[in-house]
């Protein structure tokens, strides 16, 4: 199986790639993004046919490839076959290139069906809602009894309510994403970061929505999307909020919006399929399921390409956090991979 690696940069690649039938992540629009960020970014193909997006992250003198998004042909998934036998050999051109030392944790808003031969994997799920074959009231009917009630609450005062989608929502919605994050002391982006996704992105493949209820901002989302699927990428809200049903009739009508924009599917994100109870993870996930949003099952992967410099990182980066008097714990694929799945 002959693999090249194409720089995203070359943009007669994406005369292959139908943005309508695609995620995001195959789009030059996101590449330009990546690429404003600071990274580079390019493609495993073959034959012109299968395409993987991935991008290159540097620290020190290492590089490594983080894969965006698991392989596509034509718009659709390979089977678990397929998706091992090509893994397998991206992996080996790698080998055979000698330049970068290790595939990282991919992007979480789609799990792969297979995992290279001898890779460190987990198994990891995908929360997704099916929105485009059917009715805004079915998409209601499916949410929890709880959320049913707490949204008709705030919707008994409709004339309390104002939903606004306008680019001068950025600078509200990332006062109070910076705010939440915060008081949690977790890491969150710079405001430069969403104006950089909204200058590039936007309108055609982003949306920023804020609830208000009596003149107050209650929270809000950030979305990106192309007509093959919709990410729930960023939300914050003030805590607490007026009404308790605010952030359920946000989403409610997030995906109205994405409907009558033709999006098929909207993904909630990423779903530990081990026990997360008494964690923030049960709480996360639990929000989301309510919203009658379904698990896709499958595995998060990495693999060390060069072994002698994955060996001198990972002592580098122990010795880092030592320093700082912490533990380096890994990454989700880390400590999940001897997990036991209960979903």
């Amino acid at each position: 199986m002959a693999i090249e690696i194409i720089d995203a940069k070359e943009q007669n690649i994406f005369v292959h790639l139908n943005s309508d039938e695609n995620p995001i992540f195959f789009t030059s629009e996101y590449h330009q993004f990546e690429q404003q960020n600071g990274y580079k970014t390019g493609f495993f193909v073959q034959d012109n046919q299968i395409f993987m997006p991935f991008r290159v992250y540097k620290k020190w003198m290492f590089i490594f490839i983080q894969i965006m998004y698991p392989p596509i042909k034509r718009g659709e998934r390979l089977n678990e076959v397929e998706e091992k036998e090509f893994l397998n050999a991206c992996v080996f051109k790698l080998k055979t290139q000698k330049k970068y030392h290790r595939i990282i944790q991919p992007f979480v808003w789609d799990v792969f069906n297979s995992f290279p031969d001898k890779a460190t994997y987990c198994h990891f799920g995908q929360l997704f809602s099916k929105i485009d074959d059917i009715t805004d009231q079915e998409v209601f009917d499916k949410f929890s009894p709880k959320y049913k009630n707490a949204i008709r609450k705030v919707l008994s005062n409709k004339e309390l309510v104002d939903l606004k989608e306008n680019s001068d929502e950025l600078i509200p919605f990332y006062e109070i994403y910076e705010k939440v994050h915060a008081k949690q002391g977790v890491y969150y982006d710079a405001l430069s970061h969403f104006e950089r996704m909204q200058k590039i992105l936007a309108p055609r493949y982003f949306n920023i929505l804020n609830l208000y209820y009596q003149n107050q901002l209650e929270g809000g989302a950030i979305v990106i999307y192309t007509k093959k699927e919709a990410y729930y990428l960023y939300g914050g809200a003030n805590n607490p909020t007026i009404q308790n049903g605010s952030i359920k009739l946000l989403q409610f009508e997030i995906i109205k919006k994405l409907k009558k924009n033709g999006v098929k599917k909207y993904i909630w994100g990423g779903c530990r399929l081990s026990d997360v109870s008494g964690t923030k993870q049960q709480g996360m996930q639990e929000f989301k399921l309510r919203f009658g949003s379904e698990i896709k099952k499958g595995y998060l992967w990495k693999i060390d390409i060069h072994k002698g410099y994955c060996f001198w990182y990972d002592l580098l980066i122990s010795f880092q956090h030592k320093l700082k008097g912490k533990t380096f714990i890994g990454d989700v694929i880390d400590y999940e991979k001897n997990r036991e799945v209960i979903i």
